[in-house]
Formats: C-alpha cells, sequence, structure tokens
C-alpha cells in the first residue's frame, strides 16, 4: 500500500512551486541549472541530459507524436522534446505560475501552434477524450498526485492503442528512513512514498503491459549533490535572493535527497509501459 505523507499546511506544495517558478528566468536559476545538469533545458527534477535523449527516442517511435505532458512544470524538456519530434505537445500542471512559465518558452522556441499548456489538477482526470494522446510522460511528479490507481486508469483512457507511457518514481522505498528523514524529503508538501513493486502492480492493473523498469537512483544522487554544491557556491546571492531560512531548507533538502539515494534507501525508477 501506498503511505502518505502530508504536511500541516495544504497549500504548501502549491506555496514552493509558485516561489520556484517566479524565480525560474533569473541568470542565477540559470546559471545553477547549466552547472548542476551540463545544460540549462530549464530543468528542475533529476532528469539526466542522457535521459532525455532516451525519452526523445521514445517518443520518436510513435510516428503521430501527440504527446501529453503531466504535470509539466516550466515545461522546457517538453518544449524540446516536441521541437526533436516534430510532434505536438499538451501541457497540464497545477501551477499557474509553471504554466505561466512554459508558455514563455514555447512562444521562444517559435512553438505555439504545436505547443499548448493548461491548468488542470493533474490528480483528477483530465479534460480530454479517449484515445487523445499516443504518448503521455510524468517525471518525478508522481508523488504529488493522489490515488495511483485513478490517475493511472485515467491516463489509460487517454492513450490510443499502442500508445506509450514514461514514468519515473523518485521516491520509491528500497531500504529503512527515519522520520526525520522522511521529513526533510517530503518538506516541499503533498508526498506519496510507495515500497518496490507498487507502480508495476498498478500499471498492469490499469491494463498497460509494461516494457521496462530500469533503475536511476544514480542519477538522483549525482544530481542533488550537485544542485546543492551549485547552490552552495553562490550562497551570498542565494540568500539575499532567497532568504536564510528558505536556502538552508532547500541545502538540507537536497542533501537528505543525496544520501537517501546513494544508499539506495529511497530509488527512482524509469517505467515504459503501453498500452495494448
Amino acid at each position: 500500500m501506498s503511505v502518505e505523507k502530508q504536511q500541516p499546511h495544504q497549500t504548501q506544495n502549491q506555496e514552493f512551486y509558485r516561489t520556484q517558478y517566479s524565480r525560474f528566468r533569473s541568470n542565477l536559476a540559470a546559471d545553477i541549472r547549466l552547472e548542476a545538469y551540463g545544460k540549462d533545458l530549464g530543468q528542475q527534477g533529476w532528469r539526466t541530459l542522457g535521459e532525455q535523449e532516451e525519452i526523445i527516442n521514445l517518443v520518436n517511435e510513435r510516428p503521430q507524436g501527440r504527446l501529453l505532458d503531466v504535470a509539466c512544470g516550466s515545461g522546457g524538456p517538453s518544449i524540446l522534446i516536441a521541437a526533436a519530434t516534430g510532434g505536438r505537445l499538451t501541457g497540464v500542471d497545477l501551477e499557474e505560475a509553471a504554466i505561466e512559465q512554459a508558455r514563455i518558452l514555447a512562444a521562444d522556441a517559435h512553438l505555439p501552434d504545436k505547443a499548448t499548456f493548461l491548468v488542470a489538477d493533474c490528480s483528477q482526470p483530465l479534460p480530454f477524450g479517449p484515445e487523445e494522446f499516443d504518448v503521455i510522460s510524468c517525471l518525478d511528479a508522481i508523488i504529488h498526485l493522489t490515488d495511483r490507481r485513478t490517475v493511472f486508469a485515467d491516463w489509460f483512457r487517454l492513450l490510443a492503442p499502442g500508445g506509450r507511457l514514461i514514468l519515473t518514481d523518485a521516491c520509491v522505498l528500497t531500504g529503512d528512513i527515519s522520520k526525520e528523514e522522511l521529513d526533510i524529503r517530503a518538506s516541499q508538501g503533498k508526498f506519496h512514498l510507495v515500497p518496490a513493486g507498487f507502480n508495476e502492480s498498478m500499471l498492469e492493473g490499469a491494463g498497460f503491459d509494461l516494457r521496462s523498469c530500469k533503475d536511476t537512483t544514480d542519477a538522483v544522487a549525482s544530481l542533488a549533490m550537485r544542485l546543492c554544491r551549485a547552490r552552495e557556491r553562490r550562497r551570498d546571492a542565494l540568500l539575499e535572493e532567497e532568504g536564510a531560512n528558505w536556502f538552508e531548507n532547500r541545502q538540507t533538502f537536497l542533501a537528505t535527497t543525496a544520501d537517501l539515494a546513494s544508499t539506495a534507501r529511497l530509488s527512482r525508477f524509469l517505467y515504459v509501459a503501453e498500452k495494448p
């Protein structure tokens, strides 16, 4: 069974991301992304450049290329996927600030006619018709969505026959975690932790054929530590921009995330599944 860890204030998750996206386009944020990831794609999760290329190849294998990015955030990586594959992109996210940034990035990439972004609660059935997409992606955001059984069933509804799902979950329990560590890792708000094998079971229960499950935990350990170090090198500027409390909490979050991943106690997996 899944274990849900929620913070006392229901709006904390939204508040965290709203603040993050308000700083998204600053030179300081771009410099940190460039140093940590090696290239600034507008990314904020645990997606490496190698994984970005892998996802492009997976999308390219579906000729129609109608891509839905669930909990798309700022949309940067998916906009680049749409540009690389020639597909039509739809992105949905709960955060209005994220959708605003995604629309700006799509305009900058000259994709206004091939990229649509909508505000939507991704835990609820999405406002699209059956079999409307060829590929659905959800990268490092499933932990924020409630009732995985319902979410997976809705994604199955939205995919055309032969359609592909690309999913990552960075919070699969594979070892022992203290309450203190869990509180830090869950500090960005609504948080769902699942045991190993849970996603596979839920996907198959929804009707998907699971094609692959790849352990990508090393990417979390590496990226979390690189982000932490890149931020530390810009401590003075970040203290001025974020304030001491935000800065220190974020550093603690990244260091704890790196430790949980490097010790294989909280793992990340990339799942590729298909609708028969």
